[in-house]
């Protein structure tokens, strides 16, 4: 009986994930089929694989470009949204000082917030501070979008940490900035992982602020660059799906690779919190 549990519930679960990876599935195999394949027998495996529209997809969509320019938004993003986020958590959970309870429910309203309720005032700041259609323009707002989470996160998992190697730094005279480099850091480095992978996933896909502050096509992302496959009256949906899944298969990759940390990072925070 209790085998046959077990069966079941690996049964159940092998089911469930075969589910939610079949449209992923169904986008990698229909970009080897020809769009008369695809509308005639969209379920069905292509009868030649064109592995040719991959690179059709890059070439013609200038995927290369695109991608230069997300993981160049990505990167400095999630390298500002670490250290801010590091430096005032720290600040948060260990330093003593007037009004920092209602300093980090303040940030934590970041949270509730939908990007449409700023979106206004915010295109007229990058307007007035002439950053529109530039990358800093992108960099600024996903940095400031990301800190909330990071914060909290941070926060939630410093506060499981002992004071003890931090107190014993203190008595042999280290300042509060070597405490934080040389100690804090090493110790949240999973945290900071954590916080890494969700805020690169985040600016990776990120649809509604790359296409309002960005025109130029030698300064659109990934998810604004995928627009070109889009025709006035028609779609070229080998290409599209082509496009997709040389962008999608390396963020699932590496979602899989260190999905360890981001497991951790999340239960902590909620368990402290």
């Amino acid at each position: 009986m209790r085998a046959f549990r077990k069966s079941l519930y690996y049964g159940t679960i092998t089911g469930i994930g075969i589910l939610m990876f079949f449209p992923m599935i169904w986008m990698v195999y229909s970009s080897m089929k020809t769009n008369r394949e695809i509308f005639e027998a969209p379920w069905a495996l292509p009868s030649e694989f064109h592995l040719e529209h991959f690179v059709q997809a890059w070439n013609d969509g200038n995927i290369g470009i695109y991608i230069w320019n997300s993981l160049f938004v990505g990167v400095i993003s999630v390298i500002g949204i670490l250290i801010i986020s590091s430096l005032a958590a720290y600040a948060f959970s260990r330093l003593q000082f007037k009004g920092r309870d209602v300093l980090f429910y303040v940030f934590l309203i970041g949270l509730i917030i939908p990007i449409q309720a700023f979106l206004l005032p915010l295109f007229i700041f990058l307007r007035d501070a002439h950053l529109i259609n530039t990358r800093l323009g992108l960099i600024l707002p996903y940095i400031a979008w990301g800190l909330p989470l990071a914060i909290y996160l941070l926060r939630a998992y410093l506060l499981t940490l002992p004071h003890d190697l931090e107190d014993s730094a203190k008595i042999d005279g280290c300042s509060i900035p070597g405490i934080y480099y040389r100690i804090v850091l090493p110790l949240i480095k999973p945290a900071l992982a954590t916080v890494a992978i969700i805020s690169a996933l985040d600016v990776w896909n990120e649809f509604l602020m790359a296409l309002i502050f960005i025109y130029d096509n030698e300064l659109k992302t990934l998810p604004i660059g995928l627009i070109a496959f889009y025709g006035q009256h028609s779609i070229d949906y080998k290409l599209l799906f082509s496009a997709l899944s040389l962008i999608t298969i390396p963020m699932i990759a590496i979602y899989f690779m260190f999905q360890r940390y981001i497991i951790e990072g999340l239960t902590v925070g909620a368990l402290k919190e």
